[in-house]
């Protein structure tokens, strides 16, 4: 085999390999720069994301009353706000679920439990809590980066 056959070999097999997925190719550097897991300022931080979700709750339901079709629309739009805040933060490689609970506060009780199967050193999760004489509403928001 040629030096000059051998080199175009190792071509083909790098520019084949440097399509990504939103259809454009990457430089050296996005493929030198490329890391499994998101750096310090990249990844999650559930305190950061569970301070802007109480605050979302606290907006949205000081003065509500529990109305079972209205705090269906509502519980809807809590969770787009908590989602549409997280997508905001701009963690890159990161997936969201964002989960929304409200019932009528009669005094009852209530147990909410989540389990995961993920990464704990670049998966996160933050949530939140708020009630008021007439509702009580849970949230919960899952980070997990996209490998």
């Amino acid at each position: 085999m040629s030096a000059t056959s051998h080199h175009q070999q190792d071509s083909s097999s790098t520019s084949s390999s440097a399509i990504l997925a939103q259809g454009r190719t990457s430089t050296s550097s996005d493929r030198d720069s490329f890391s499994l897991r998101p750096t310090f300022m990249q990844k999650f931080k559930p305190p950061v994301a569970t301070k802007f979700m109480q605050q979302i709750l606290q907006n949205h339901l000081l003065h509500a009353v529990y109305h079972g079709e209205e705090s269906q629309r509502l519980s809807k739009l809590i969770a787009e706000e908590i989602k549409t805040k997280l997508i905001e933060l701009e963690l890159g490689r990161y997936k969201y679920v964002v989960n929304v609970v409200m019932g009528e506060n009669l005094g009852e009780g209530a147990r909410m439990d989540s389990r995961c199967y993920w990464d704990p050193e670049s998966d996160g999760s933050a949530q939140a809590f708020f009630s008021n004489d007439s509702l009580w509403c849970a949230a919960v928001a899952f980070a997990i980066f996209y490998y």
